[in-house]
Parts: structure tokens; sequence; C-alpha cells
């Protein structure tokens, strides 16, 4: 258990602990919000959370203070929900944000947030799963409480090398595939597969082997094309 009594800083009611929580309002579009997190959604289970750690007298009763704010579902609102929280001075700790592109630069700025009672503002997330948020050196703050894609991608290697595989193809969902509108963020299935796919390139030297469709938008005749086609090169051989 932690001695608070011995802690370097003071944590009471009268110097509580700032937690933020950056969610959005409303569920949004599924591109934005690929988990559903919304702050109606996340707040019964920080109460919850909250009465716990009271409970097992973790820190002083009443010496937490949370707050939700709307990220809007916004890469440009977003991260300032968190640096207005940190320019009135009631910000120690973000847990949350739905949009990665809203989690990725306040997760790289938050080590240097820094004043008298703080070295930096750790991260928590359930989101932000991609490998380009593996670099520590530049996410130096940040924790992920799910599994990152690289637990994907290290069993997907370890199958193909266990398995002897040399080819592959992908299929996958893209919103941003027959789309008009060219700010539609990248979706999870395309940020996955980015992760996967530099590592299988080692394996295999494949180039041009993966297809995307939009599900919200496809059409049946090239969805058969386009498995035939990832078929072919997946497993087909030609001699000549």
């Amino acid at each position: 258990m932690l001695d608070w009594h011995n802690t370097k800083y003071k944590i009471n009611e009268e110097y509580p602990i700032h937690i933020l929580f950056p969610l959005p309002t409303n569920d949004g579009r599924r591109n934005e919000n690929p988990f559903g997190i919304t702050i109606l959604k996340a707040k019964p289970v920080v109460d919850e959370a909250v009465e716990e750690v009271y409970r097992r007298q973790l820190v002083p009763q009443n010496s937490l203070r949370i707050h939700f704010e709307d990220s809007k579902l916004s890469d440009a609102h977003g991260p300032n929900v968190a640096i207005n929280q940190l320019v009135n001075n009631t910000l120690d700790c973000i847990i949350g944000y739905a949009f990665v592109y809203a989690l990725a630069p306040v997760a790289r700025m938050s080590p240097y947030w820094r004043d008298n009672d703080s070295y930096g503002i750790p991260v928590i997330t359930s989101v932000g799963l991609t490998s380009n948020l593996d670099n520590r050196r530049e996410y130096q703050l940040m924790t992920r409480i799910s599994s990152p894609y690289k637990v994907v991608k290290n069993a997907v290697i370890a199958l193909f090398s266990v398995m002897n595989w040399k080819r592959s193809s992908y299929l996958f969902h893209e919103q941003r595939h027959d789309a008009a509108n060219p700010s539609i963020p990248y979706g999870e299935c395309y940020l996955l597969m980015a992760s996967i796919q530099p590592h299988l390139y080692r394996i295999n030297r494949m180039e041009h082997n993966y297809f995307m469709f939009n599900e919200l938008n496809y059409n049946h005749q090239r969805i058969k094309e386009n498995l035939q086609k990832a078929s072919i090169i997946s497993n087909g051989k030609f001699l000549f």
C-alpha cells in the first residue's frame, strides 16, 4: 500500500490530484471513435474506481479531483482541453482520448509539461494501439492499458515462421476508400495492417498485395474480384 504520508508532495483535500478524462460527449463517427468511448459510458466506471481507491486507502479521502471534458473527437480541440487544464494548474494525470489523432500530440508533449510540483503529465489510454506510438523516447509518459497492435504483429510473424509461409495478401475495410472527403482519418483496420505489413515484407518482399473496400459503400463484384486477386497473389505460382 502506498504510504502517502511519506511522499515528496502533499496529497490531501487541499492539495488534490487532478485527473482529466478528455472524452467525447457523443459517439461520433466510427472512424474517429472506433471503440465507442464517451463520457456517459466512462463515468460510472470512473466513479466505481474512485470509490475503490478510497476504500483501499491508496490516497486520502477527497484527494482526487475528476474532470470530464468534451474532446469533441477533434485533433485541434482535443489537445487544447488538456492544455487549458494545465494552464489552470489542474492537471496531474490524463486518462482517455477516444480519437487517436488527439491523443498522439498530447502524449508527445506531456513529458515536457513541468512545474514546481510536476515532472511531466502521465497519459493513460485504451487507444493508440498502432506501432508508430511504440517509441518510448517520444512517448515517454504514455501507458496503453490495451494490448497494442505489436502483439498481433508478433503473433502473425510467429505463425508465418512456424508454418513457413512466404506469401501474403490483405483485404480490409477502409472508410477513406471510395470516399469523396479526404479529411476522413485512417481507420483501425488500416492502422492494424500498417503495423503488420512492414514486418511481413521482410519475409516475403511482396508489394501491392493489399486490397481495400468501404463497407459503407461496397460493390459485390469488386469485392469478388479483389478476393480472386488476393487468392492468386497469396497462393498462386506461375511457371514460364
